[in-house]
């Protein structure tokens, strides 16, 4: 059995759950699905805020819950850092007393430990400050350094970035894979979002109505069925991986090699050689039968069609594009596509508007 293994069934009013995972060791495991469908229950379970029907759960090799044996650790004794939507930080306490706060439960001050974790999130110049006068990435980078601090096993964050602005969330995310990197503790990360799962999971989980319906790798999710589940009521997206091949800081450009094709991109601030996903909607990608000349856009594919589907509720036509040993999605007017007089295993030129970087 692994040393975090999560097995439970639970019936509460209409509500049914019935779940089986584990979490690897020093691993990140992306838990996703719509709102209700039962994320944070799992959540809970875990942490003994809700008691299952049945089942067993064993975190750090340690048996915290077992129906057959009448075992049930209180949540204080479960040794889990737990991060919610909400920083929910002291408001009567300092920056620095709310983190000193998680170290309650250990025997001695661990000053190592702490300085590693006031480095890791940055937060060495707020220490004194009160908790109301703190940003909402202030306030959770502190609800994170607090769960830390405490020397859990498992690390649970239960949608920790709802509520942040963009470059707010960037930030956490990259703290929160800095933190596994180098504290390699394991790390439950509840999310909706398809950019934060790509970005931080080693294995992802999805859930529908209180059952795993798949759990996969990152490169499953990237190039199978798993990720139609995100294209529910939005466009379509294609994922693609490729690796830095050259920095153009003049230029604000970063070129990723795609297999044998390149992409140009906003600059990225990594190294060359470094693996990246990109994400590109369907609607971000026009296509023409011969390359265009005196054009603003900078991507240029030469790819092959491998499916052609008419949406006629939608009035366009969604297109299969091989781009050497990777797909993507286009989808361009029914009219559009008739004028260009498109066929099944055409060679085209595949325009692309934009591109987003959403995980390495």
């Amino acid at each position: 059995m692994e040393e975090n293994y999560i097995q439970f069934e639970l019936k509460k009013d209409n509500f049914k759950s019935k779940v089986k995972f584990t979490i690897p060791k020093g691993k990140i495991v992306a838990l996703s699905g719509y709102s209700g469908s039962g994320k944070s229950t799992i959540a809970k379970v875990i942490c003994g805020l809700i008691k299952p029907d049945f089942g067993q759960i064993q975190l750090n090799n340690k048996l915290v819950f077992a129906s057959n044996k009448n075992i049930n650790i209180p949540p204080n004794l479960r040794n889990i850092g737990m991060v919610f939507q909400e920083p929910r930080l002291f408001p009567h306490l300092s920056v620095l007393n709310n983190l000193l706060y998680g170290q309650k439960r250990q025997s001695k001050f661990d000053k190592d430990k702490f300085d590693e974790v006031i480095s890791i999130l940055g937060i060495k110049d707020i220490l004194k400050r009160n908790t109301t006068n703190l940003s909402g990435g202030e306030a959770q980078r502190i609800s994170i350094g607090r769960a830390l601090l405490s020397n859990p096993s498992i690390l649970i964050l239960d949608e920790p970035l709802t509520g942040l602005d963009g470059p707010r969330q960037n930030k956490i995310l990259s703290i929160i894979k800095k933190i596994n990197n180098n504290l390699k503790i394991p790390i439950l990360f509840i999310s909706h979002s398809l950019d934060e799962i790509i970005f931080m999971a080693d294995k992802i989980i999805l859930i529908e109505k209180g059952k795993i319906i798949s759990e996969s790798s990152e490169d499953s999710i990237i190039s199978n069925k798993t990720l139609n589940y995100f294209k529910k009521g939005n466009n379509n997206t294609s994922l693609i991986k490729g690796t830095i091949l050259k920095q153009d800081r003049k230029s604000h450009i970063t070129i990723i090699k795609i297999d044998k094709t390149e992409i140009a991109t906003g600059y990225i601030a990594d190294k060359v050689g470094t693996n990246h996903i990109l994400k590109i909607s369907s609607n971000d990608i026009s296509i023409a039968t011969k390359v265009p000349t005196n054009i603003s856009i900078n991507n240029i594919i030469k790819c092959k069609i491998k499916r052609i589907k008419t949406l006629k509720s939608k009035g366009k036509v969604e297109l299969l594009l091989q781009i050497n040993t990777q797909q993507i999605l286009s989808e361009i007017t029914i009219r559009s596509f008739e004028k260009l007089k498109l066929k099944n295993n055409m060679y085209v030129y595949a325009l692309i508007k934009a591109v987003s970087i959403v995980g390495k």
